[in-house]
């Protein structure tokens, strides 16, 4: 989508800001990019993230048996009695 530089200073104009026309010039090339990568992505909104790509399987969401508790606590970087130890929060005395 080409974009005008009347395109540009309306733009600018909604940002609050002030392009000379060298800039103006520059930012109507880029922004046409932009709107045309915006235009781009929303033609795969409506995609599911794995349709047509080969060799992607979608697993069906289904529960699975926990991490045992003795493999999840040996990763923890602290533990006591069979719970994570983690640093204490403390609020600012604002709230």
């Amino acid at each position: 989508m080409a974009l005008t530089h009347e395109d540009v200073r309306k733009i600018a104009t909604l940002a609050r800001l002030r392009f000379t026309a060298e800039e103006e010039e520059r930012f109507a090339g880029q922004l046409a990019r932009i709107v045309d990568y915006i235009d781009q992505l929303q033609s795969f909104a409506g995609e599911a993230p794995a349709a047509g790509v080969p060799g992607v399987r979608e697993m069906e969401d289904v529960p699975h048996e926990c991490l045992p508790r003795e493999k999840f606590l040996a990763n923890a970087p602290a533990s006591m009695d069979a719970f994570l130890l983690v640093p204490e929060v403390k609020g600012s005395g604002d709230a």
